[in-house]
C-alpha cells in the first residue's frame, strides 16, 4: 500500500481502526508519516482522528492503546503456554507421531494430546533402529520414507516426506520421552511417551558422537565393525581392485593406511579373512561335557551377584526419589522468581543427566536380574557348535554372530597370529574361574586364539 500511494495520486487512506494499521508506536508513526509526505490522508471509520491538535491527540492515545493490547495479549498467551507446560500439557502443535485431539466434554471443550496410529510404530522403530548404531540418518530418512512416513497435512500444505534435517530434529526432541520443554524448561509431560529413557539417551549419545558429520558406507561387508588391525588397533576398511580387463579385487586395508600412521601396509584380501575368521571359531567351540560343567559353576556364582544387584536397585531407587525431589524445588524456585534463569538452567541439566544416568543403571541391572541366567545358557547352548552355525549361515547371521561374540577380531597378513577379544559372557565362559556376572571383567582377550590352531579351548 505505501508504495502504491508514492507511485499514484491518492487523496485518502481509509482504515477500519487504527489498531488494524500498526500495533506499537514507531510503525504508527512511520507508516502516518509516509502517507502524509504522500500528500494523503489517514481516516478512520470508528474514530475522529485528523490533522487537528485535537486529532493528532486522540491518533496517539488510540496507537498507545493500540501498542498496550498488543503487548499485553503475547504476555498473557505468553503466561497460559507456560501454565500448560507446567501442568504437563502441549502448547501449540503436537510433534509427529503425536495428534492435537479436541473433544466436548460436559460442554467444554477439552483439548489433548494422543498417539499417531498411523505414523507413531515408524517414530518408534526410527529411534530404536538409530539407537543400534547401524543407521546414518541419510539412510534412515530413506528407509522411513520407502516406510511411507510422511509429515502431516496442514491446511496449505500436502503430506511429504520425511527429510534428513527433519529426522536429525526428531531424532533430539525430548518430546518423545515423556516431556515437554517449554522455554528452555524441562517439565514432565501428561502425553504417553513412545520412547524409553534409556534408548533416547542412547540415540542422544550417537547423535553427539557424530556430529561432524556421517558418511554412508561405500563398500559394505559383514565383517566391518568386528575386524581391526593388529598394529594399531584401528579398524579394517574395504577397498576394491579393479584391473585394466575390468576383474575387481577386494581387500581389508587398515584405516591409517591412508596416512601412513600405522607400519601395517600389507592388503588383506577378503577371502582370507574370511577363512581365517571362520577358523577363529573352531577355537571357542565346546564339547557337552565342558558345557555342563561350566554351567554348574556360573550359575551358582549368579546368586551372588543377583543380591547385589538387588541391594543397588533398592539405592538407585532412593537416588531416583531423591534426583525428582530437587527438580520439583528448583523448578518451583525459579518459577517464584528465587533463582536466575542461567543458574536454573544449569542446575536443571545437571540433575537431568543424573536422572538419565540412574535409568540407566536401573534398567541394566534389571536387565541382568532377569536375563543373566538365560544369556549364560543361551551362550553355552552356542559355544556347543558355533563353528558349524558360522559356517552354514549367511552373511546376516554371521555378523550378528560376529558382533555378539567378539568385541573386536585382531589381525594381519599372515603368518601373524590372529587374536580376539570376547564380549560377556563369552569371555568368562572361555576363562578358568570366570564370573559373568562380574560387569569389571567385560571383554577380555580369549586365550589360545591362533589361527587353525587344531585344539579347542578348554576351561
Amino acid at each position: 500500500m505505501l508504495t502504491y500511494i508514492q507511485d499514484r495520486p491518492v487523496d485518502f487512506v481509509i482504515v477500519h481502526k487504527i489498531d488494524r494499521l500498526a500495533r506499537n508506536r514507531a510503525d504508527d508513526a512511520a507508516i502516518t508519516k509516509t502517507i502524509q509526505g504522500a500528500g494523503a490522508y489517514l481516516v478512520s471509520t470508528t474514530e475522529a482522528i485528523s490533522t487537528t491538535p485535537s486529532g493528532r491527540l486522540l491518533h496517539g492515545i488510540m496507537a498507545s492503546i493500540a501498542e498496550f493490547y498488543s503487548q499485553n495479549l503475547a504476555t498473557e498467551v505468553m503466561k497460559g503456554m507456560r501454565q500448560k507446560a507446567i501442568q504437563g500439557g502441549t502448547p501449540g502443535r503436537a510433534p509427529l507421531g503425536y495428534l492435537n485431539e479436541r473433544r466436548i466434554d460436559d460442554g467444554r471443550e477439552v483439548r489433548t494430546i494422543t498417539v499417531d496410529p498411523e505414523r507413531a510404530e515408524h517414530v518408534i522403530w526410527a529411534f530404536r533402529a538409530y539407537a543400534t548404531g547401524e543407521w546414518s540418518v541419510t539412510r534412515l530418512t530413506a528407509e522411513l520414507g520407502s516406510r511411507g512416513l510422511t509429515t502431516r497435512p496442514g491446511p496449505n500444505t500436502p503430506a511429504v516426506p520425511l527429510t534428513v534435517n527433519g529426522l536429525h530434529r526428531l531424532l533430539r526432541r525430548p518430546y518423545y520421552k515423556g516431556v515437554v520443554v517449554h522455554n528452555g524448561v524441562v517439565h514432565p509431560g501428561r502425553h504417553e511417551p513412545l520412547i524409553d529413557p534409556v534408548t533416547w539417551a542412547t540415540v542422544q549419545d550417537i547423535l553427539t558422537s557424530r556430529r561432524n558429520g556421517e558418511r554412508s558406507r561405500e563398500h559394505d561387508h559383514y565383517l566391518k565393525g568386528t575386524v581391526f588391525c593388529v598394529e594399531c588397533g584401528r579398524r579394517l576398511i574395504v577397498q576394491h581392485t579393479r584391473t585394466k580387463t575390468g576383474r575387481v579385487y577386494e581387500y581389508f586395508v587398515c584405516h591409517r593406511r591412508r596416512d601412513a600412521t600405522c607400519p601395517q601396509r600389507k592388503a588383506l584380501p577378503i577371502a582370507q579373512v574370511e577363512q581365517r575368521v571362520e577358523n577363529l571359531y573352531r577355537t571357542i567351540e565346546l564339547n557337552p561335557g565342558q558345557r555342563e560343567h561350566i554351567e554348574q559353576i556360573m550359575l551358582a556364582k549368579l546368586h551372588r551377584q543377583q543380591a547385589a544387584n538387588d541391594q543397588r536397585l533398592e539405592a538407585i531407587t532412593i537416588e531416583a526419589q531423591t534426583v525428582e525431589t530437587n527438580q520439583a524445588k528448583l523448578l518451583e524456585a525459579y518459577y517464584a522468581d528465587a533463582v536466575p534463569r542461567e543458574l536454573f538452567l544449569t542446575h536443571q541439566r545437571r540433575l537431568n543427566a543424573e536422572q538419565t544416568s540412574l535409568v540407566r543403571e536401573r534398567a541394566k541391572l534389571e536387565s541382568e536380574n532377569i536375563e543373566i541366567r538365560q544369556r549364560v545358557r543361551d551362550a553355552l547352548d552356542l559355544l556347543q557348535d558355533v563353528h558349524a552355525t558360522y559356517s552354514n549361515a549367511p552373511a546376516t547371521v554371521r555378523k550378528q554372530l560376529n558382533r555378539v561374540i567378539f568385541a573386536g577380531i585382531f589381525l594381519g597378513p599372515e603368518p601373524a597370529p590372529i587374536r580376539a577379544e570376547l564380549n560377556e559372557p563369552f569371555a568368562s565362559i572361555t576363562q578358568p574361574g570366570g564370573d559373568p556376572g562380574n560387569p569389571s571383567r567385560r571383554s577380555r582377550t580369549a586365550p589360545a586364539m591362533k589361527q587353525r590352531q587344531p585344539t579347542r579351548t578348554t576351561c
